[in-house]
């Protein structure tokens, strides 16, 4: 796992570089926080009439400026280019075998729509048949439009570089339970504006924010396991992220709309407890491997750990 001293820390051209070298996590969040806070801040980024799905550009302006960003620029600072190379190859990974698609993108839809018809019978599944033209023209694309545009960038600041490194030194349990914590931060300035909320309510953001965090703790052992089991491909992490959204959030039409949340969430949750028995907390994590994902470089590239 150690990266060569040659390579692994390459001689900052400047006092700032040199303190994000240095404590690249916390650079990390300080930037994360901060520009996904301003953007907040501009009513205009917040508004719900602007993109397609009721999405705001918000959402998107802040995981690609406010997470991806940060995340290549502390890898820049850390590991030089050949850093932003390893992290660019493995955000866009794509060979990977088809059951880790299939997994990704239909697990959390196809499970969810199963455990509705054993509540409600069968009237989802009548739903599904009957809509089923809805399957093209709204889940689909807003399926598309979150990968693009919203997850894949969120994942890769959050799975590509923080889970990623502090699973290299903490193992793969525990890093999930620690960014569950910024991660669940991360998105209070969202339950801010969506429920209108002030500093005078910031309790309320905050309960909102710990619930929410509670849910996700079971979303991040997911996604580390997918992440190891794909040889670290955060574009397979980002698109079980976007499925599990568009899930939660758009299949009201199968579901009913209040109750697609809370399905989708414990199925997760249980493939979260099942995944962590089987595999005895190791996620199928391979320390010996994490060096370097298989084929994570052009032939030449220096070998670098998780930035």
């Amino acid at each position: 796992m150690a990266v060569p001293t040659a390579t692994q820390q390459p001689a900052p051209h400047s006092a700032l570089r040199r303190l994000v070298a240095r404590h690249p996590v916390a650079a990390f969040l300080v930037m994360v926080y901060t520009v996904n806070t301003a953007v907040a801040l501009v009513p205009v980024l917040t508004r719900r009439d602007i993109l397609p799905f009721d999405l705001a550009p918000y959402d998107s302006l802040g995981h690609i400026f406010g997470v991806a960003l940060p995340a290549f620029l502390v890898v820049a600072a850390m590991h030089g280019r050949a850093g932003v190379r390893d992290l660019a190859h493995r955000s866009f990974r794509w060979r990977v075998g088809v059951q880790w698609y299939l997994i990704a993108l239909l697990g959390v839809p196809v499970a969810t729509v199963l455990c509705a018809s054993a509540i409600f019978g069968l009237a989802p599944l009548n739903a599904l048949v009957e809509k089923w033209e809805l399957l093209l023209t709204v889940v689909l694309p807003q399926l598309l439009l979150l990968i693009l545009f919203f997850n894949l960038a969120e994942e890769i600041g959050w799975t590509g570089f923080l889970q990623a490194r502090l699973q290299e030194r903490h193992g793969p349990l525990k890093a999930s339970l620690i960014v569950t914590v910024p991660f669940a931060l991360f998105h209070m300035p969202s339950w801010m504006v969506e429920f209108g909320l002030g500093l005078a309510q910031l309790h309320l953001a905050l309960l909102l924010t710990g619930i929410f965090g509670i849910s996700q703790l079971f979303g991040r052992v997911v996604i580390m396991w997918l992440y190891n089991n794909t040889t670290y491909s955060v574009l397979l992490v980002g698109m079980f992220h976007s499925s599990f959204n568009v899930t939660a959030s758009t299949f009201g039409p199968f579901i009913p709309r209040e109750t697609s949340f809370l399905i989708a969430a414990g199925v997760v949750a249980v493939a979260a407890m099942l995944i962590a028995v089987f595999t005895r907390g190791r996620l199928s994590y391979k320390p010996e491997r994490a060096s370097r994902p298989a084929d994570a470089a052009p032939k030449g590239d220096t070998p670098l750990s998780h930035a």
